[in-house]
């Protein structure tokens, strides 16, 4: 028996999830800006959802496949802190490894100064394929010239903001998120490119 969840996430897909906590009443006659990150949000706990079930269904098999892959599951070691910085200009720390996540074969996070992260997500095709689908129905962007295809959307202002980039390729998937101030749309498509040529 699989146990479906729903959450309202910020929408950075196979990066930095995060609930929603902000404040409890808001005008949003005020707050058009506001009414349309919820949009987004709705939108995306929707995915979430659905990436939730799906993913139960498939997680051993999931597992067993990264099991036998080897390094093409460790996202942490696909880049070291200077071929980040080389990459993007940003001075990040040592990555730090994220815990096993339906439709996520492997996850990276190095945290750098003023609250920048850079988090690199290896995921299987089919749920890659449901993110960029959900990020182009929401504001995302085509990204030319990074794998088969692949879509960036801005992050959340109420999380920081930044850029994330989600790429389906010839091995699956993988997404690329820089959050916070320091993360354009620029910076986050040399990363792209980065990983994907160490794939």
């Amino acid at each position: 028996m699989y146990i479906v969840t729903f959450r309202v996430v910020e929408p950075q897909v196979f990066g930095e999830q995060s609930e929603y906590d902000g404040p409890g009443l808001v005008n949003l006659e005020d707050a058009p800006m506001f009414r349309c990150a919820i949009r987004r949000l709705v939108a995306f706990g929707i995915i979430n959802a659905v990436i939730v079930f799906v993913g139960s269904v498939s997680f051993h098999a999931q597992v067993a496949t990264a099991g036998a892959s080897g390094s093409n599951s460790d996202a942490c070691a696909l880049l070291t802190p200077a071929d980040i910085a080389k990459a993007t200009g940003l001075t990040v720390g040592n990555g730090t490894a994220g815990p096993p996540i339906p439709g996520v074969l492997g996850k990276c996070t190095w945290i750098g100064s003023g609250n920048t992260k850079v988090i690199v997500t290896l995921a299987d095709l089919r749920h890659m394929q449901i993110t960029i689908a959900a990020q182009e129905q929401t504001g995302g962007t085509s990204v030319p010239d990074v794998g088969s295809r692949a879509v960036g959307i801005e992050g959340a202002g109420f999380t920081g903001g930044g850029y994330i980039i989600s790429v389906l390729d010839a091995k699956g998937g993988f997404g690329v998120s820089i959050l916070g101030k320091e993360g354009t749309r620029d910076r986050a498509v040399a990363l792209a490119k980065l990983v994907e040529a160490h794939r």
